[in-house]
């Protein structure tokens, strides 16, 4: 810095170091021999005559100048005094130009004597005669040995804004904007003492956006942490505390102006999308708010540009938490009268009024009874029964109320089914519309099914058929199919309904109310297993609405789903099911994600795809405890169920007896359908244990169970082949070929491939010998329509064994080497058993008793098969974790939530066979070097 004269204006927002700036100046100016004179404005002085010029040469009283004798000449301050205080008191303009005129001139005499170095901090809140002085110094300059430096924030309105534009016309002005990496480091070495590398200014930049105050905020807090600028605290630097940067933030504020407080306060709690809003909020005309809305964005509090958004994230956090509860409120509640007086959406208005407790009338009920309809329909039931749950805090009429305990009682079927069933029972309670009635009912009984609650629920759908009978005597065959579904019961007498009296048209017209009614037909028939076709016809109307729809109802979702299952529709229901976690994932639906795993590990277990099975019931174990769900709700029981029966597949024993440990080893277990179920498989487990009088009991007790209640059909659950199995190896013929020749007789009635075909298996092995070929090769034609791979395998190599004791050979290696080909697909070795007589290293046959379970040994899958089953979008989320990056790193560049890649993740492990991430990026790699 030489003693050239010139005047430089820097200009920047709040916390991006300009006094720093004008600090290392200073220090300059005095190494090379300047009198440095320093002021910095203030708000309070705005009205005190000649503030900052009193500021800049106070300091003379104390210091020596050069060439001056201190014994005969008066101190500065005091000849400053003398040049402006009596004219100062006299508001006549004369007066106030003299005395300019006579500071300039002390200021020239001061720079005769030793060149001066001029900085005012803050200029534009400095009084208008040291303006007037400033400015009349600055067209001078160019005389005198004077180096001017003022710095100011953009935004800010000036005590006069004219005198501060012809402060910026005759000056040279420096502009800074965010902090750059070489802007860190020099504040860091400020701040720290410490040069910091790039890698720390770069992780700075990256975590500040290169704020300014944030910038500031985390130095400091690691300066008062004793945390050097090293590599370790770039990998964590310190996060910056919103309570202590919005007090700073908010007295910043404070000091230009108590109306920025609450603008900023307006910004942050109710986020407007427009000045409209905005004044609204703040009472004011949007001029102002416009006005205002400028200095924010000059201090660098807002971002540029209108945007009404901070500049940093953590901005806004700082300055939400700064807000009391009753300000939040009354923001939220202004700005929801403003939304609904100007006609914005429903959504949008609601989501204010959720934010407040104030009453505000009967437009703040509809706005959000009508948003919550739009979420729910959109499938976020959790959200629009928060909605719900607001307007019941209104002041409502009796009809009013019951109508919103129903709705809420309905959004909350699919993820709180207890208090679900207090809502639809306090709501149900006076209903007069029959219609009504009829739907709450029909929910309401869903409801205590899944819990188990049958008694419950047979009152609640026997009570509304003596109500509604004489009303809508059409509903009461609805009511008896719902009940025949819901509630195992030996009466004969429950839910007799005739499937003839619905009118095809209603089921088939897509509406909510013919998918209800198609789900209830699907299920029943697949329950009792009659009319195939109608069951699938059914199910895909039940369908037909689409995801959003089947998340609503999550014992629909259930029951149609598996009737698919039981009709051979696999590929549709693992379709439906990735569809249906995606959406649960993301809108955080743990029961609905409970269910749709479950569902996809028996889609997996029924195709052959044991591995990808285990992985799907072990998420929905995962989710029981994200639940809290007791061991005895019929969501732990099903992911139980899927687990053991997938582990049994691959043969592992000890986690499928694992498995069961919650439900004591073998006591005896509750009549409810998801008990019975997992008696079926705990009879499976048995019998791999070598306990076949044990596995005998429970198929029979499961089979007891289903024949009392109406449900004979094997494919519910292939009971009968178990337990004939189970006689086999307790050595009696007689009943495993009676169990084997019922269950082949309803299986034909039912007509789906794969449970014919399980049939004629056990058919042939109960026959045995020569005669056992005719059922064996039919099974064979039959399950080559079906997707049920390991059941074919099984049935291959049983028909290998007959046709090898027949002597022909040929056929038998035929056979037999494709069921090991279907096995490897299934991930299981395919072992022939002692029936075959030959060198084992030739592949010739032995015998082979098959288990029900099926093999027994695990093929590791194919790397190469695996990864390039995963999506396009699976394979860039491998990528990048591969690459490195974090979940949130993923999210942030793919631009979705967390969840959704949390989602994808999971579907990536399955389709690997891994359980961590770093076993993905073991198996990823070996696929690359391939590559």
């Amino acid at each position: 810095m030489a003693a050239t004269p010139v005047t430089l204006l820097v200009e920047g927002a709040t916390g991006i170091g300009k006094t720093a700036l004008l600090d290392v100046a200073c220090e300059l100016a005095r190494e090379r021999g300047f009198v440095v004179c320093r002021a910095t404005a203030s708000p309070m002085e705005r009205e005190v005559p000649f503030a900052v010029v009193q500021q800049l040469f106070e300091h003379l009283r104390e210091e020596p100048l050069p060439g001056r004798n201190d014994e005969t000449a008066p101190h500065g301050h005091d000849v400053i005094a003398g040049h402006f205080t009596a004219e100062a008191d006299d508001p006549a303009e004369s007066r106030v130009h003299q005395a300019v005129r006579g500071v300039y001139r002390f200021t020239a005499g001061l720079a005769q004597r030793a060149p001066l170095c001029l900085v005012v901090d803050d200029v534009q809140w400095a009084d208008v005669p040291s303006l007037r002085w400033l400015n009349y110094l600055v067209h001078r300059v160019v005389k005198l040995p004077v180096v001017i430096l003022v710095s100011r924030t953009p935004g800010i309105r000036p005590t006069d804004p004219l005198l501060i534009a012809e402060l910026e016309m005759y000056s040279e002005r420096m502009k800074l904007a965010v902090f750059t990496t070489r802007d860190v480091v020099q504040l860091t070495e400020r701040m720290l003492g410490r040069t910091p590398d790039e890698e720390f200014a770069a992780a700075v930049i990256d975590a500040t956006s290169g704020c300014p105050m944030v910038t500031s905020h985390v130095l400091e807090l690691m300066r008062e942490r004793s945390v050097p600028p090293d590599e370790r605290a770039a990998a964590a630097l310190p996060r910056p505390d919103p309570v202590e940067l919005g007090r700073s933030m908010l007295a910043r504020l404070n000091r230009q102006s108590r109306r920025l407080v609450e603008v900023a306060k307006a910004i942050a709690v109710v986020e407007p999308a427009d000045l409209d809003l905005l004044a609204a909020v703040l009472g004011t005309n949007n001029g102002a708010a416009a006005d205002q809305v400028r200095q924010l964005e000059g201090m660098g509090v807002l971002a540029p540009e209108g945007a009404l958004t901070f500049a940093h994230p953590v901005l806004k956090s700082a300055i939400d938490s700064a807000v009391c509860y009753e300000e939040r409120e009354e923001l939220h509640a202004r700005a929801a009268q403003f939304l609904h007086d100007t006609r914005a959406p429903a959504p949008l208005v609601a989501g204010h009024v959720l934010r407040t407790s104030s009453r505000l009338g009967a437009w703040a009920v509809e706005a959000l009874r009508t948003a919550a309809d739009t979420v729910i329909v959109e499938g976020d039931p959790r959200s629009g029964a928060k909605l719900l749950d607001r307007a019941l805090d209104e002041d409502l009429c009796a009809p009013q109320r019951k109508e919103l305990l129903v709705r809420l009682g309905l959004a909350e079927t699919c993820f709180d089914p207890r208090m679900a069933v207090v809502h639809l029972q306090e709501g149900m309670t006076g209903l007069d519309d029959p219609e009504e009635v009829v739907a709450v009912a029909c929910r309401l009984a869903q409801v205590l099914y899944f819990d188990g609650a049958y008694d419950n629920a047979s009152e609640v759908l026997r009570r509304t058929m003596s109500e509604i009978g004489p009303k809508i005597p059409a509903a009461v065959d609805v009511l008896r199919l719902l009940e025949r579904i819901t509630v195992p019961s030996q009466d004969a007498s429950t839910g007799q309904v005739d499937l003839r009296r619905f009118d095809e048209r209603e089921w088939r017209r897509g509406d909510a109310h013919g998918r209800a009614l198609a789900g209830l037909i699907a299920e029943d028939a697949s329950n009792r297993g009659v009319d195939l076709a109608l069951c699938r016809e059914a199910a895909l109307a039940a369908l037909s609405g689409g995801v959003a729809s089947i998340l609503q109802h999550p014992q629909r979702m259930v029951g149609v789903l598996n009737s698919l299952l039981r009709a051979d529709e696999v590929e549709l229901v693992l379709r439906h099911c990735d569809e249906i976690l995606l959406e649960a994932h993301r809108e955080g639906l743990t029961m609905i994600t409970l269910l749709g795993h479950t569902l996809r590990s028996r889609a997996h277990h029924h195709r052959g795809s044991f591995a990808e099975a285990v992985a799907d019931a072990e998420l929905a174990l995962s989710a029981t405890q994200t639940a809290r769900l007791p061991s005895d709700h019929f969501g732990h029981v099903y992911a139980v169920d899927a687990r053991v029966r997938a582990q049994l597949a691959l043969g592992d024993v000890d986690a499928a007896e694992k498995a069961l440990q919650p439900f004591g080893k073998f006591r005896a277990l509750p009549h409810t359908w998801h008990h019975t179920a997992l008696l079926h498989a705990r009879g499976a487990l048995r019998m791999e244990l070598g306990d076949s009088q044990g596995a005998l009991a429970d198929q029979l007790e499961c089979g007891e169970r289903f024949e009392a209640w109406g449900r004979p059909s094997p494919a519910l659950r292939p009971w009968r082949s178990y337990a004939a199995l189970a006689h086999l190896r307790i050595g009696r013929r007689e009943p495993a070929l009676d169990l084997a020749s019922r269950e082949l007789e309803l299986a034909r009635a039912w007509g789906a491939p794969t449970v014919v075909g399980r049939a004629l298996l056990t058919v042939g092995i109960a026959t045995g010998g020569a005669a056992a070929d005719p059922w064996l090769t039919e099974a064979d034609s039959v399950l080559r329509r079906s997707s049920a791979r390991m059941l074919h395998a099984e049935v291959l190599l049983e028909l290998a064994g007959t046709r090898w004791e027949r002597g022909q050979h040929d056929a038998a290696r035929h056979h037999l080497a494709e069921a090991k080909k279907l096995g490897e697909q299934c991930g299981v070795a395919v072992e022939p058993g002692e029936r075959f007589a030959g060198p084992a290293s030739t592949g010739t046959p032995r015998a082979h008793v098959p288990r029900p379970a099926g093999p027994t040994r695990v093929v590791p899958p194919d790397p190469r098969t695996t990864v390039l089953a995963l999506t396009p979008h699976e394979h860039r989320v491998a990528g990048l974790v591969l690459e490195g990056n974090s979940n949130d790193e993923i999210a942030h560049k793919l631009n979705v939530s967390r969840r959704t890649v949390e989602f994808h993740l999971t579907s990536i492990y399955r389709k690997l066979g891994v359980r961590r991430r770093t076993q993905l990026s073991a198996a990823l790699a070996g696929f690359i070097a391939r590559k």
